[in-house]
């Protein structure tokens, strides 16, 4: 349920409605504030006049889910994406019937390889007169200076948390008590006030890791090493659930801000890198472990 964006709802459907919709667009901002499920609200408006989930599969409306592709044994993490954006530039150069535009949605677009955005950016350079590109992603550094410029970037912001309580009054059916520990815990998505309803596994398992090690007065190497190799299956097995790890660092950190301002960029930074397929996520799970145990002991 799309919550939280009544002007930007406004703003798109002005755009449709008048037919002036930017060729490309990159939906950017922190994991779980609605960024893709926007998408395909905007993509149903534009073909049913009705801008909310699609309930049925969408004729003019192209989906590519990097993230989910990732959960096919036999991907090839070099050079996923390449062939899927080849592959677009068809869709979107026919002509749309059902609708004024045709609509590709690009999720997850931080698995892009150079290669795959390279192929992306000859159809931005050249785009179809009716074709919209709709791009998500956590944030705008992991493109490539070339691609980025093209697209027309539109922030989602987290949302405050008197904003949660409101969602949760009108949907969650919790105790008023209940919804302030949620709304606090949720750090303004509503994605994962979801997941904190839902009870996710796979939170309560990555969760119990980080806290091992921060919390561990003896951490040592084989530690270190045994619970990064439990964060990679997980990860392995469930990539999404790479951005619920990212939730509980940035959850950690954020209270540690003020007295460590460069620390803490120093762990932004190795997330964004870890969005990167072409990195090595063990040696940047490590740098970002060992330097929240450093700032926690430094503020004992």
């Amino acid at each position: 349920m799309l919550f939280g964006y009544d002007n930007l709802v406004k703003d798109f459907k002005r755009l449709v409605d008048g037919r002036s919709l930017s060729h490309a667009y990159l939906f950017f901002g922190e994991p779980e504030t609605g960024k893709f499920l926007f998408a395909r609200s905007l993509a149903n408006y534009i073909e049913t006049g009705k801008f909310e989930e699609p309930a049925r599969l969408l004729n003019e409306t192209l989906t590519i889910d990097f993230s989910r592709d990732l959960k096919e044994p036999d991907s090839n993490k070099e050079s996923i994406g390449i062939d899927a954006v080849r592959g677009l530039e068809r869709f979107l150069y026919q002509t749309a019937v059902l609708s004024p535009y045709r609509i590709v949605i690009i999720r997850d677009a931080e698995w892009l390889t150079d290669q795959a955005q390279n192929a992306l950016l000859k159809i931005l350079e050249e785009p179809p007169q009716k074709g919209v590109i709709i791009i998500t992603a956590r944030d705008k550094a992991v493109f490539l200076p070339t691609v980025a410029s093209r697209m027309q970037a539109i922030y989602f912001k987290t949302l405050s948390e008197a904003r949660i309580i409101d969602f949760l009054s009108r949907y969650g059916k919790i105790s008023p008590v209940k919804a302030k520990t949620v709304a606090r815990e949720s750090f303004g998505r509503i994605g994962r006030v979801k997941g904190i309803l839902n009870g996710q596994e796979s939170k309560k398992e990555i969760t119990s890791l980080v806290k091992e090690v921060i919390s561990s007065k003896s951490t040592n190497k084989k530690m270190l090493e045994d619970i990064i190799d439990k964060l990679l299956k997980i990860f392995d097995k469930s990539p999404e659930s790479l951005t619920i790890f990212f939730e509980e660092i940035i959850g950690i950190i954020r209270p540690l801000a003020k007295k460590n301002p460069r620390l803490c960029e120093n762990i932004n930074q190795e997330i964004v890198r870890m969005e990167s397929l072409a990195v090595n996520r063990r040696i940047h799970l490590k740098n970002i472990l060992w330097t929240i145990k450093s700032i926690l002991s430094d503020s004992l």
